[in-house]
C-alpha cells in the first residue's frame, strides 16, 4: 500500500499535539480533527475519475469511477475490489434504509438502485414531465424512502443541457418534483441526521445553501449559509458534531461548524467528495481524481440509514 505524508504546514490551523482534544470534545479546528503530520493513505489508484463515496452499515466504502462506468468497494483489511462495471457515468451514491446502493448515473440521465448482494439494478427516476434530466450528480436519502438529487450538466459525454440545472425530490412512490431553483450548478447535497436541515452546494457560485425541511421534499427558509469565496464545492459529509466537510477540488476539504464557522482546511491534492467509514466510522475517505484516499481522524462520522437496521 502506498503511503504519503502531508506536512503540517499544509494544514490551515497549527496547534501543538498537546492541545488536541479527545474525540468526545467538540473540535475547534481541523488540527483537532486531523492532527498535523497525520498519514494519508492511498488505498487505490489508477482510476479514471473517482467520485461518490458511500459507506455501508459495516463501514465498507463504495466509490464510483464515472469515466470507466464502474463502481468499486473498499473493505478495510481487504483492499479495493470491483463491484460493477455497468453503471453509466456513475457519480454520487448513498445507501438507503433497506441497504440498497442508490447511484446517480449522470450521462444516462437517471438515478438507479443496486441490490448489493445480487448486483441487480433498478431504475428509480429518469425524467420529469416527459423530459430527461441533464446529468444527475449527487443525492441525499431520507427515512421515508424518498431522496433529493442535484441535476447540473458537466457534459461528461457531451450531452446538451435540456432544462435549468435544479434540484429534485423523488418520493417512495416514484413521484418527482422540483424543490430548489437557486443554484447556477447544483452539486453536493446532504441531510442532517434528524432530517430537519438540508445543505446544498452550488458549484457555479461557491455558495452553500441551507434549508429547513418541514416534511419530506418540502424545503423552506432558503439561506445563503456559507460563501466559500473562490473554491467551488462538490460533495459533502458530516461528523458526529454536525461539522460540515466540503470537498472543494484542488482547494482541499473545507470544514465548517454547525454554526457556519470555518474550522480550517484538510489539505489533499484534490477532493471531489468525502465520507466517513471504516469499522468505527472514524476514517475520512476521499475521492481524489485517479486515487482513493483514507485519512484517520479524531472524530466519527454520521452513519448511513442502513446502519440502523
Amino acid at each position: 500500500m502506498k503511503r504519503t505524508i502531508f506536512p503540517a504546514a499544509l494544514f490551515a490551523c497549527q496547534l501543538s499535539i498537546s492541545t488536541i482534544l479527545l474525540s468526545a470534545d467538540r473540535p475547534a479546528s481541523v488540527d483537532e480533527i486531523v492532527p498535523p503530520g497525520t498519514e494519508v493513505q492511498v488505498l487505490g489508484e489508477g482510476y479514471g475519475f473517482c467520485e461518490g463515496p458511500a459507506a455501508d452499515a459495516e463501514g465498507n466504502v463504495y466509490f464510483s469511477d464515472g469515466k470507466k462506468d464502474s463502481i468499486h468497494v473498499y473493505r478495510p483489511g481487504r483492499g479495493v475490489e470491483l463491484f460493477v462495471n455497468d453503471s453509466t457515468d456513475a457519480n454520487g451514491m448513498m445507501f438507503d434504509a433497506e441497504g440498497r446502493l442508490l447511484v446517480c448515473e449522470g450521462a444516462a440521465f437517471r438515478v438507479a438502485a443496486f441490490d448489493v448482494k445480487t448486483k441487480k439494478k433498478q431504475i428509480l427516476v429518469s425524467q420529469i414531465d416527459g423530459t430527461r434530466f441533464n446529468e444527475p450528480n449527487d443525492l441525499a436519502i431520507d427515512r421515508t424512502g424518498g431522496f433529493y438529487f442535484t441535476d447540473p450538466n458537466y457534459r461528461h459525454r457531451g450531452q446538451e443541457t435540456v432544462m435549468k440545472e435544479d434540484v429534485y425530490y423523488v418520493d417512495r412512490e416514484g413521484r418527482v418534483r422540483r424543490v430548489s431553483t437557486v443554484c447556477v450548478k447544483p452539486n453536493g447535497i446532504l441531510l442532517t441526521p434528524d432530517e430537519r436541515t438540508l445543505y446544498l452546494a452550488d458549484n457555479g457560485t461557491g455558495i452553500i445553501y441551507k434549508y429547513r425541511v418541514t416534511s419530506p421534499g418540502t424545503l423552506t427558509d432558503e439561506t445563503k449559509w456559507i460563501d466559500l469565496g473562490g473554491p467551488r464545492p462538490d460533495g459533502m459529509t458530516l461528523d458526529q458534531f454536525g461539522n460540515l466537510y466540503i470537498a472543494c477540488g484542488g482547494a482541499g476539504i473545507k470544514v465548517y461548524s454547525e454554526r457556519g464557522e470555518p474550522l480550517g482546511t484538510i489539505r489533499v491534492p484534490y477532493a471531489s467528495n468525502c465520507v466517513f467509514g471504516g469499522p468505527d466510522f472514524s476514517t475520512l475517505f476521499v475521492t481524489s481524481r485517479d486515487k482513493f484516499l483514507g485519512i484517520p481522524t479524531r472524530v466519527k462520522g454520521v452513519r448511513p440509514l442502513c446502519a440502523a437496521k
